[in-house]
């Protein structure tokens, strides 16, 4: 089993204290540890051949491109990610909402007499006047 130089591993700890490298038997691969479960591998370190190299700064730049954050807190940058998802999801809740609107403009009195009667509104009746027909004569009324 290689062991993994120590400069690489402080300098990996120096990224970011829960990056960990393992050995699977062909390559190393470099791991990140999320505080619960198994880490995730994020980085297979391979020669030009595909073959087994000791992982130097080339792959340290690999992982710092792959940073978010380069050189940021890890809370300033979970905020900026949180309010870019709470934007987001913003977005796709108007996109959801105009889409809806555009769809019902011309059926909207029809979806809202049979959303009333989904959701137990009452009667539900048309938006349009109705006329009433008073009783004939010879009409019966039944009273309940």
């Amino acid at each position: 089993m290689p062991v993994v130089d120590r400069s690489f591993l402080k300098d990996l700890k120096n990224l970011d204290k829960r990056l960990s490298t393992k050995f699977n038997g062909e390559h190393i691969i470099i791991c990140f540890d999320r505080g619960h479960g198994e880490p995730v591998n994020i980085l297979r370190v391979r020669g030009e051949d595909g073959g087994f190299r000791q992982p130097d700064r080339r792959d340290l730049a690999i992982i710092k491109r792959g940073d978010l954050g380069e050189g940021e807190k890890p809370e300033l940058r979970l905020k900026k990610l949180a309010y870019m998802s709470e934007k987001m999801r913003e977005e796709a809740r108007r996109k959801s909402r105009e889409e809806i609107r555009a769809m019902t403009r011309e059926d909207r009195r029809y979806l809202a007499q049979h959303m009333g009667q989904i959701t137990n509104q009452g009667k539900c009746n048309s938006t349009f006047r109705r006329i009433k027909v008073k009783p004939s004569k010879n009409t019966v009324r039944v009273i309940p």
